[in-house]
């Protein structure tokens, strides 16, 4: 089985579940982050999945656009997707808004996995931004953000239970 890992990764968060996802999904796996490499061709691979990071409820533009732009080969494959957000309660929405509906409808595996805040490599708006967050879940008590690499793996189960 071939499988290939399509990600956006603002501040790095992404990019290491996805090598945590890489590590434990099997078979051959590629993974390439769409912001800075060339997309392969779909044909070559059996299962395609595809994620990013939230910020201000939104996915990375590069990551909705391709799954638009590929939507009819994409529902000629096995898909799931994933996202990185601290916000649990909220994560269905941003599904919802990060990928077209046909192909969340026909995914086999959709998962997030958490967030965490990694204020040493953001610039001042997302500073700024992250400041706030933590203030507004600190005064109403919500969970603070945390990784859910439960998530990754079981996402690594699903596609390694579909060969």
């Amino acid at each position: 089985m071939k499988t290939l890992i399509l990600y956006a990764s603002t501040y790095g968060f992404t990019k290491d579940c996805v090598q945590m996802l890489k590590k434990n999904v099997n078979g051959d796996v590629q993974i390439v982050n769409i912001t800075k490499e060339s997309i392969p061709t779909l044909d070559d691979y059996d299962t395609i999945l595809i994620g990013g990071s939230i910020y201000m409820g939104q996915i990375q533009k590069p990551i909705k656009n391709y799954c638009l732009k590929n939507l009819d080969a994409l529902k000629n494959k096995k898909i799931g997707f994933f996202i990185s957000c601290g916000s649990a309660e909220h994560s269905d929405d941003y599904f919802k808004t990060a990928f077209p509906e046909t192909l969340l409808n026909q995914a086999v595996s959709i998962e997030n996995f958490g967030g965490e805040m990694r204020p040493d490599k953001m610039n001042f708006f997302h500073k700024f931004v992250s400041n706030m967050v933590e203030k507004s879940s600190d005064k109403n008590n919500t969970p603070p953000m945390k990784p859910l690499p439960e998530n990754i793996l079981n996402m690594a189960t699903i596609i390694n239970n579909l060969s």
